[in-house]
């Protein structure tokens, strides 16, 4: 007799239950009709494709890769001051291969390491006397030159990526108004092949080579090398 008494109080506990989640529910659904729950959002565009290589917006004014300029400067024994950028050879890509085979001239063929001029500058940290502080700029982060378009990029491994952004000049032909910004032993890139960038823009970070940390820089009045 007690179990079936306890059984009918349980189901009268559901049932008055249900009746008020019937209720409820149809208090809710009036709100919601009336506005005081929000209804549920349209289907909304989906953003628009990314568009790789756009034309970059003329590059007014260059700067450093390295920031503040006179922390960094190469490392040339006897030599002080910038280096000339050697365009000797229609292709350079120095994440190509071994450092033997990575030049080639306009023939494709081979130019023995040997014989090269180093193509751009090796920026090492310096101190307050001008002095290499050897493996103080890794991590240094690594600055656009110009506003333009990434129109290279690629992970050479333990030598770290490599990245050339396309600068338009102002005047010149139309088929010789750009230069290219080639830089080399970086890691952690920010941007990708076709991205826009503008002068200032961190791009990646000076990879951690020990004690020969360094970015090489080069600007070039040619693309090749991808």
């Amino acid at each position: 007799m007690t179990r079936k008494r306890t059984w009918r109080i349980l189901l009268l506990a559901l049932l008055g239950l249900g009746g008020l989640c019937l209720i409820a529910g149809a208090y809710l659904w009036e709100r919601y009709r009336g506005g005081l729950i929000p209804r549920p959002l349209p289907p909304l565009p989906s953003a628009p494709p990314y568009t790789p290589w756009p034309t970059p917006p003329v590059a007014e004014s260059f700067d450093f890769p390295l920031l503040p300029a006179e922390a960094y400067g190469p490392y040339v024994q006897g030599i002080t001051g910038p280096l000339t950028v050697d365009t000797r050879y229609g292709v350079q890509n120095p994440a190509q291969g071994d450092r033997s085979n990575c030049f080639r001239d306009a023939g494709d063929g081979s130019v023995p390491f040997s014989a090269l001029y180093h193509a751009g500058v090796d920026l090492f940290a310096l101190n307050d006397t001008g002095q290499t502080v050897w493996g103080q700029a890794a991590h240094a982060p690594v600055y656009a030159v110009a506003d333009g378009v990434v129109v290279f990029a690629q992970d050479a491994g333990a030598d770290g990526y490599i990245l050339v952004v396309e600068h338009l000049l102002a005047d010149g032909p139309v088929e010789e108004n750009a230069v290219y910004s080639v830089y080399w032993h970086v890691d952690h890139v920010q941007v990708q092949a076709g991205q826009p960038v503008a002068r200032g823009q961190v791009i990646a970070v000076v990879r951690d080579l020990g004690l020969n940390s360094h970015l090489h820089w080069e600007m070039r009045a040619f693309r090749d090398g991808s």
